[in-house]
């Protein structure tokens, strides 16, 4: 097992940069799925709102208490000037003003026109809304017909029976996180893998190395597998690595069904990265070179794909055009699991589908390596 001791020896060589790849890769992944937090409870902002009543009906009293439940009634000089004040300084969000003979004229079933002055703030709208709805409600009673008395009666018991705002927590928001948090992998996988890989393969391939090689006593075919065996190795222990750090970070979520095919859809994409990063080593031998290729690819392909950017904020042409690299099928899945609620062979037929295509680069790079290799 010489040219396996050797492969990791070379590899302990560049721990350092293998760690800062990483370390890079998963504080980013953390910032950008901690920025997009949502908020969890539902809170209801009061205006403020100046009323003048020119009214002093029950009906007017009524729709004044209605405002006074729902928004913070602030007291203000009952002039043009003050009003328009009051407004522009946002000392009142909007200025309510209640005609003479409204009851009447609504109990007779004529059109009120309730006056608001509003400032530029948004919440001068949620004013508008609080007297429309009341102002509906009491119309429609007072057009069928009943009395002053029982149009408040009615039109409190229909406003009381409001629906109180709720948010019922789940998974969803949170397991979007997690397809940030594996979608960057992108990025740290063909990083790592292909600086690696190119690196090992291009101190193998140097020419005074391969004389030797080729007349040591261990068979080429037995040189290739231990080879191979390195890569593997190397594969599987850093997919492990990300794969504890995600269950640190996420803990119950990992255990969950969209858990389990985020992990599958890690493993089959760096076995891809792999055989990406074996191909490009077979025709670049230079270490100079690999280095360029790295940053190119890493980071080419994490910006077209949906890795750095969101996918809906990617011109169209340029998403259709990263379809031709496994990374857009391994982003795309994370996010498409990330959604997924049920877990029926329809449901899930589009995630394997998406792994069948990764698993299909992976192989195409591995089919090219090997030809390239023999010429």
């Amino acid at each position: 097992m010489t040219v396996f001791k050797n492969y990791f020896k070379i590899v302990k060589r560049h721990m350092g940069l293998i760690i800062m790849f990483s370390a890079i890769a998963i504080i980013i992944s953390i910032a950008n799925t901690n920025s997009g937090n949502t908020v969890d409870t539902y809170v209801n902002v009061e205006p403020t709102v100046a009323v003048f009543n020119y009214d002093k009906s029950e009906l007017s009293k009524n729709l004044v208490e209605y405002i006074e439940k729902n928004a913070k009634i602030v007291e203000i000089e009952n002039n043009e000037k003050s009003m328009q004040d009051s407004l522009y300084s946002n000392k009142v969000d909007s200025v309510l003003i209640i005609p003479e003979n409204f009851a009447n004229d609504m109990l007779s079933g004529k059109n009120v026109n309730i006056e608001i002055k509003k400032s530029t703030q948004n919440m001068s709208e949620q004013v508008e809304l609080i007297v429309n709805k009341y102002y509906k409600i009491a119309s429609i009673y007072s057009k069928a017909g009943f009395s002053e008395e029982q149009v408040i009666e009615k039109t409190k018991k229909v406003i009381e029976s409001q629906v109180d705002v709720k948010v019922v927590e789940n998974n969803k928001g949170k397991l979007e996180k997690v397809a940030i948090f594996y979608s960057f992998e992108n990025y740290s996988f063909l990083s790592i893998f292909i600086f690696i890989i190119g690196t090992i393969m291009c101190v193998f391939n140097k020419d005074e190395i391969k004389k030797r090689n080729v007349v040591s006593s261990t068979h080429q075919k037995e040189f290739s597998k231990q080879l191979f065996l390195g890569h593997l190795c190397l594969t599987l222990g850093l997919w492990f690595i990300y794969g504890v750090i995600s269950v640190v970070i996420y803990k119950e979520l990992m255990f969950t069904f969209n858990g389990l095919l985020m992990i599958v859809n890690s493993l089959i994409f760096s076995f891809t990265v792999t055989s990406l990063a074996y191909m490009i080593s077979k025709f670049i031998k230079k270490q100079n070179v690999i280095s360029g290729i790295q940053n190119v690819v890493s980071l080419g392909l994490s910006f077209i794909s949906g890795c750095f950017i969101s996918a809906e904020l990617i011109d169209e042409k340029i998403l259709n055009f990263s379809k031709i690299f496994p990374s857009y099928w391994f982003i795309q899945g994370n996010h498409d699991i990330a959604r997924m609620s049920e877990f029926g062979i329809s449901n899930m037929y589009g995630v394997f589908v998406k792994y069948g295509i990764i698993l299909g680069f992976g192989l195409l790079y591995f089919i090219i390596a090997q030809f390239g290799s023999k010429r």
